[in-house]
């Protein structure tokens, strides 16, 4: 059930951040977030958020789904996945790969980490 929940939450974000009619930053963010609530361990949500605040400009929100992703994966003492570790790369500038630390969580990645529901 949980893997069916990330598909269709990874399946919303990304028609959501596709340009054309359908286009809805907002709501491909919360379709990750409620993703992240039935999974906070799925990666492939963690990447859809990052590509979302990339696409938005949203560095701050960049940097927090990077950060929060690297703590997950720390805490499950396991690897960032290739496909994750090669996005980061290709979204952070050079000297911001170098340990740049990154800024304060946004609202939605505060709430899931005190257990509070979104909404």
């Amino acid at each position: 059930m949980i893997t069916r929940i990330i598909d269709v939450a990874h399946t919303i974000a990304t028609h959501r951040t596709t340009p054309g009619q359908h286009h809805n930053p907002a709501a491909a963010r919360q379709a990750v977030t409620t993703g992240l609530e039935a999974d906070p361990t799925a990666e492939l949500l963690y990447r859809a958020c990052m590509r979302i605040e990339y696409g938005a400009g949203n560095r701050q929100g960049l940097h927090t789904a990077i950060t929060r992703v690297q703590q997950v994966n720390q805490a499950l003492d396991c690897s960032l996945e290739t496909e994750t570790e090669n996005l980061i790369r290709d979204l952070l500038p050079r000297r911001q790969q170098r340990g740049r630390s990154a800024r304060r969580c946004e609202w939605a990645i505060r709430k899931l980490m005190s257990g509070s529901r979104l909404g």
